[in-house]
């Protein structure tokens, strides 16, 4: 194999791998470099940027997308030991500059690290405009990939890790399940904590698809599968099961957070997020019943500020109305003291070990 042919992945290196880490891989790089172009990323990022990418894989995206954009550093974080060894001695060791790291970021506080170690140095960009300094990608195509999409969802809202330098774009492949779960309007019964979260805080496309992804979603009225396409704003590239490697289900999605509106700045993220998280324990309950999910008393409290929305089902509630119930909350007298219990450091000494190491 050489290292310039695309999408040539050597069967002895497939069979080390195995199945068992079950992580869809874009490996053609012809259609890499279609997507990319589509994307017209050079117009925002020549040169003059930092990638972050995480999960690179089998490393043919992150070749396509390096070798198209040349960013002044490439940060590539993979945990897989043969995947690894793969970018770093293989198919990717001749991209320069680029460091890979051998963490998982899964782990949350790994970014926090990179920061402090100095792996990339953003500008810090105010929210009027998007951050052209930092572009992130990742392959999130593993059991936890789904929690990985709405954890990065979620440090939109937050303003936190790479979002608090401003508006980051990130280009995220993701299972097809995931990438409805994300992209479903409030007429779909699929809509849950995730999608709010999306509507309120990021413009999301699916930029493409492979055939494998179901596109069609069910009519909650005539209950007829209907195409997903039409309700898109741009129809998907389309490419073959066999352009991946496990020859699953594949969806880039272009995520673009959204300028910050006034209304954040009345509300806490953390109430905001007490509020989406219990209300969607009942997404197809009447709000008149869901909203008891957010402490004692709530349903006869907020009855005459919400009582307009209480007809309404949690999942069919657009974001001005999602804005009303956080701004009901913020001022409710006897919302509970604690929302969240704390979770632990995620993080080990190994991994804070090797960032040191490879930085």
């Amino acid at each position: 194999m050489k290292l310039g042919d695309p999408g040539v992945l050597p069967s002895t290196w497939r069979g080390a791998i195995g199945r068992s880490h079950q992580r869809v891989n874009m490996v053609n790089y012809e259609k890499s470099e279609e997507i990319i172009k589509y994307l017209k990323l050079k117009k925002d990022y020549n040169k003059n940027f930092e990638l972050i990418d995480c999960y690179p894989g089998c490393g043919v995206w992150s070749r396509a997308l390096h070798q198209h954009l040349r960013p002044k550093a490439h940060i590539m974080l993979e945990s897989v030991d043969n995947y690894y060894s793969w970018n770093k001695d293989g198919y990717n060791k001749d991209l320069s500059p680029s460091t890979i790291i051998p963490v998982d970021p899964y782990k949350w506080k790994v970014y926090n690290l990179l920061e402090r170690y100095g792996a990339y140095k953003p500008e810090h960009v105010p929210l009027d405009r998007v951050n052209k300094s930092l572009l992130y990608t990742g392959q999130f195509t593993t059991a936890q990939g789904g929690q990985l999409l709405s954890q990065f969802i979620t440090c939109i809202a937050y303003r936190n890790w790479i979002q608090k330098f401003g508006r980051i774009r990130m280009l995220l492949w993701v299972r097809d399940a995931a990438a409805f779960r994300a992209i479903a309007t409030p007429e779909e019964p699929s809509r849950g904590k995730l999608s709010a979260l999306v509507s309120l805080f990021a413009n999301v496309d699916v930029v493409a698809a492979s055939d494998a992804s179901d596109f069609k979603r069910e009519d909650t009225k005539t209950g007829k599968l209907l195409e997903r396409t039409p309700a898109l704003r741009n129809a998907p590239i389309k490419f073959s099961a066999d352009d991946t490697y496990m020859k699953g289900p594949l969806v880039l999605l272009d995520v673009k957070p959204k300028e910050k509106r006034e209304w954040e700045s009345e509300i806490s993220a953390h109430e905001m997020e007490y509020v989406l998280r219990n209300l969607f324990i009942t997404p197809k309950m009447q709000l008149r019943t869901s909203i008891n999910t957010l402490g004692p008393g709530a349903g006869e409290y907020f009855e005459s500020r919400l009582g307009h929305l209480y007809d309404k089902a949690t999942h069919h509630l657009t974001p001005d109305e999602f804005v009303q119930i956080f701004l009901a909350f913020k001022v409710w007298p006897y919302k509970p003291e604690h929302l969240f219990d704390l979770g632990e450091d995620d993080l080990d000494t190994r991994t804070r070990r090797d960032i040191i190491q490879f930085i």
